[in-house]
C-alpha cells in the first residue's frame, strides 16, 4: 500500500515520469495529469493526499489550478498540500501567492522533492486546520 497518493501535474511527459519514478521509489502512489483541467477533474473524482503542480502549462496554468483547489467547496481539495514546481524563479512567488505550500525548482532533484513533500505535509493549513493525517489541535 502506498504511503501517499500524489497527483503530479505537468504538461511534459518526461518530467511527470521522472517525478513519478522518484515518488514510487519512495513508496508513494502516483497519478499523472498533463493539464490543469485534467488534474482538477481527477482531484474532484478522487481527492489526492498531495498535489505537485508545474506552473507553465498550456490552458490552465499551475497558479490557476492552485487557486481553483484552494477555492474548492470540497475541503479535502481546499486544504490539500500543494507543491509548486518551475524552472522560472519568479514562479515561486506566483505559486505561493496562489496558495502553494512549498516550491521545488526544476530540474527536480530527488532529495529536494522528498524534503518538499515532508514540508508540505507539515505546513499549517488555512484556518488552523491540522495538516492531513494529523489530529486537529
Amino acid at each position: 500500500m502506498a504511503l501517499l497518493r500524489i497527483l503530479v501535474v505537468d504538461d511534459n511527459h518526461l518530467v511527470r515520469r521522472l517525478v513519478g519514478l522518484i515518488l514510487e521509489d519512495a513508496g508513494h502512489g502516483c497519478v499523472e495529469a498533463e493539464s490543469g483541467e485534467i488534474a482538477l477533474a481527477l482531484a474532484h473524482a478522487d481527492p489526492p493526499d498531495l498535489v505537485l503542480v508545474d506552473d507553465a502549462m498550456p490552458g490552465m496554468r499551475g497558479t490557476e489550478l492552485v487557486t481553483a483547489l484552494r477555492r474548492s467547496p470540497d475541503l479535502r481539495l481546499a486544504f490539500v498540500p500543494v507543491i509548486g514546481m518551475s524552472g522560472r524563479p519568479a514562479a515561486r512567488f506566483e505559486l505561493f501567492a496562489a496558495g502553494a505550500d512549498v516550491f521545488v525548482p526544476k530540474p527536480v532533484e530527488e532529495g529536494v522533492l522528498l524534503a518538499g513533500i515532508r514540508a508540505a505535509l507539515h505546513a499549517p493549513r488555512p484556518g488552523g486546520a491540522a495538516p492531513p493525517g494529523q489530529p486537529s489541535a
